[in-house]
C-alpha cells in the first residue's frame, strides 16, 4: 500500500516590505464612496467571514461551531460542527443556498451538510494534504494539492459525485510544496472566474471554472520575482519542508465580486503617505474581465485589526478582531479608466 506523503510546513516566516524606501510605482487614486452602514461588537473571537449572497456566516478559531448572522450582524444561530473528529487547522469554510462546507486541509477531506440537517457528511478530496481550496458548487471543488509522492503543487477540480478530476499545471514548475508560489485563491460571485494571486510577487492569474487559464496580468507593484529559499529534512513517510529565510509578502488578501477584483496590498506606493498606508488597508482594484488596473482607495478601518473580508455586490463586510462592520462601496464608473 502506498504510504501517504505527509507535508509538515514549519518555520514559515513572513516579513513585511521595507517601506522606508521608494518602491518604484504609483497608485491611481479613485473617488469611491465608502459608507458605513452597520457595526456590531462581537461577544466572541471570530476567524473568517463567508457566505452566500446576503446570508453571512462567521467561523471561530476553535472550529467547533460557526455562526449565522442576521441583517443587523448579530448572531442569530449557531451551527455545531458535528463531525466525528475535532477539525484541525487550517480549515476553510464555504456556503451556498442549501449547504455549509468545511475543507480540512491536512486530512484532505471535505465535510458538508444541508442547512437544516443534523450531521455532516464527508468526502475525500485528496490522498494527502492540500493548501488552497474553493467550493464551486455542491459537487465541484477546486484545490491546490500535490502530485502524488512529491512536493510539486497542482490545481485540481474535483467532482465529488463521480470522482472526475481536471488538473492545471499553473505555477507547478518548482517541487517546493508551493512555498515560492504561495498565494490567495478566490473567485468572482458567479464562480466562473477563479483568481490566484501570489503573496510574494507581482501577478494575477485568472482561470475559468474548468481551470483553463484565461489571462495573466501584473499587479501594479514592481516585485516581478521573489527569492524564496526552501530547505528540507527527513525522508520516508515524514518529510519536512520549510522556508529557510523570511518571506516578503506583497499581496495580503484578495476578494472579488462580478465586476472587480480587490487586492489588499502590503506595498507602499511612491505617491502614498506613510501615515495613511500604516493606518488603513489600501485596496487595489482590477477588472474581472481582463485584469487591467482600475484604481485604488483606502478602507477606513484599522488595518492591524482586519481578519477577513466578504463582498456581495456593493456590500463589503469586514471582520476585525473585535467587531464586524458593513460598508457600501459605490464605485462610480466615471472614476475608472480602462
Amino acid at each position: 500500500m502506498m504510504a501517504a506523503l505527509t507535508c509538515l510546513f514549519v518555520l514559515v516566516l513572513v516579513a513585511g516590505m521595507p517601506n522606508d524606501r521608494k518602491n518604484g510605482f504609483d497608485r491611481q487614486w479613485v473617488k469611491v464612496n465608502v459608507r458605513q452602514q452597520l457595526s456590531y461588537k462581537l461577544p466572541l473571537t471570530g476567524e473568517r467571514l463567508f457566505g452566500w449572497g446576503d446570508s453571512i456566516y462567521l467561523s471561530a478559531p476553535s472550529h467547533r461551531q460557526i455562526y449565522s448572522l442576521d441583517n443587523s450582524l448579530h448572531i442569530k444561530d449557531t451551527v455545531e460542527l458535528t463531525v466525528n473528529k475535532q477539525l484541525r487547522p487550517p480549515v476553510n469554510f464555504f456556503a451556498d443556498a442549501t449547504h455549509i462546507y468545511a475543507h480540512e486541509y491536512n486530512s484532505g477531506k471535505l465535510f458538508f451538510k444541508e442547512l437544516h440537517a443534523a450531521q455532516f457528511d464527508s468526502a475525500r478530496l485528496s490522498a494527502g494534504p492540500f493548501v488552497k481550496s474553493l467550493q464551486l458548487s455542491d459537487s465541484l471543488v477546486v484545490i491546490r494539492g500535490f502530485v502524488p509522492g512529491s512536493f510539486q503543487p497542482v490545481f485540481m477540480r474535483i467532482n465529488i459525485l463521480n470522482g472526475e478530476q481536471r488538473k492545471s499545471n499553473l505555477l507547478s514548475e518548482k517541487a517546493d510544496a508551493g512555498f515560492s508560489t504561495d498565494g490567495i485563491l478566490c473567485s468572482n460571485t458567479q464562480k466562473d472566474r477563479l483568481f490566484y494571486i501570489p503573496y510574494f510577487e507581482n501577478g494575477i492569474y485568472c482561470m475559468d471554472n474548468e481551470l483553463n487559464l484565461r489571462y495573466k496580468q501584473h499587479t501594479i507593484d514592481t516585485v516581478f520575482h521573489n527569492d524564496i529559499r526552501v530547505a528540507g529534512r527527513g525522508d520516508g513517510e515524514m518529510q519536512k519542508l520549510y522556508a529557510s529565510a523570511p518571506r516578503v509578502k506583497v499581496n495580503k488578501r484578495a476578494f472579488a465580486n462580478d465586476r472587480l477584483l480587490f487586492i489588499e496590498s502590503d506595498l507602499q506606493a511612491d505617491n502614498e503617505q506613510r501615515d495613511a498606508f500604516s493606518k488603513y488597508p489600501v485596496l487595489d482594484t482590477y477588472y474581472v474581465e481582463n485584469g487591467s488596473y482600475a484604481g485604488s482607495f483606502y478602507l477606513p478601518v484599522d488595518k492591524k485589526k482586519v481578519l477577513s473580508y466578504y463582498v456581495n455586490a456593493e456590500k463589503l463586510y469586514v471582520l476585525l478582531k473585535d467587531e464586524i462592520t458593513l460598508y457600501t462601496i459605490t464605485l462610480p464608473s466615471s472614476s475608472f479608466h480602462r
